[in-house]
């Protein structure tokens, strides 16, 4: 028989210790706006794919002269793209015993809602990929965005460069890496950068409310409405990242139903298998009503 003073972890009584598992928190998912700021069409049932179309402008209207025919006519003309949506899914496997004796959450509902930020952050990055797509790009690898950069960006999109396009309408947007946004509000807050009030602690004049009130998740510069895209990759090797001003319609998202969400058991394993499914297809559509913005990321605070 054991002598001597009895510990909390004696070899014979920990058996009879209960083990209280605090309540578990849910990783957070990136912001994912990505997929809300390009156009979106819905493939209708029983259909391959979608045919997507732009009419293209006609040349310009001719003076005439009194009494004089006009000879010539505009053929109306239509540039398509054409997309297939493909599935994409996230299976989670969770044993029947699991289930019973999980006390601190209800794990069906966690799965469910952790496979639907899964899901999301698969179609945002999808359409984060097609940044890189657009031929127009600035400032650069290894380059530090700033306002130059942001406003020369909107004045090309704004700008006719294009016989069939025209410039891009307003508004336009910005889907940024949160790095890029924080060089932006670097710029505009730099004492001395801003000319009659560089002996000020904080600008004068329109920007002094915009600072005020940054960083809620979107903000407005020169009414370009600016995105945080949490999902927007930073590269390993040269601390650069890739986003995006455009308008809307410069990228398509065809969206084949919602999400569909599907269980099964099989009883004989004692799990039940739960999925999440979601069919879409992405696309560039207008690449003069897009700039890539592709500049340095490095972290400002490590």
């Amino acid at each position: 028989m054991a002598t001597g003073v009895t510990y909390t972890d004696s070899s014979t009584l920990t058996s009879g210790q209960q083990t209280l598992i605090a309540g578990a928190g849910m990783a957070f998912e990136a912001a994912a706006p990505d997929p809300d700021l390009v156009r979106v069409e819905q493939l209708p049932e029983g259909h391959r794919q979608a045919n997507l179309g732009i009419f293209a402008r006609l040349a310009q209207a001719s003076a005439l002269q009194e009494s004089v025919d006009l000879q010539s006519s505009e053929q109306l003309s239509t540039n398509y793209i054409t997309i297939e949506p493909s599935e994409h899914g996230i299976q989670v496997t969770i044993s029947k015993r699991e289930m019973r004796r999980q006390m601190d959450a209800q794990v069906r509902s966690v799965a469910g809602e952790q496979m639907g930020g899964s899901l999301r952050r698969r179609e945002a990055n999808d359409v984060i990929t097609l940044y890189d797509t657009f031929t127009a790009s600035a400032p650069g690898a290894g380059s530090v965005l700033d306002i130059g950069h942001f406003r020369g960006a909107v004045a090309y999109l704004l700008t006719d460069n294009s016989s069939a396009y025209g410039p891009a309408p307003m508004p336009v947007h910005a889907a940024l890496h949160i790095e890029q946004i924080s060089d932006i509000i670097l710029d505009i807050t730099d004492p001395g950068a801003v000319g009659a009030a560089a002996s000020l602690a904080r600008p004068i004049g329109p920007f002094n409310e915009l600072i005020k009130g940054w960083w809620r998740g979107n903000d407005r510069l020169y009414g370009v409405a600016i995105w945080h895209s949490g999902n927007i990759a930073r590269d390993a090797t040269s601390d650069d990242s890739k986003g995006t001003i455009k308008h809307q319609n410069s990228l398509v998202l065809v969206e084949e139903g919602g999400a569909e969400a599907v269980d099964e058991t099989d009883e004989s394993a004692r799990i039940t298998e739960f999925g999440l499914f979601k069919s879409w297809g992405e696309a560039l559509q207008i690449d003069v009503h897009g700039v890539e913005i592709f500049s340095d990321t490095v972290a400002t605070f490590t």
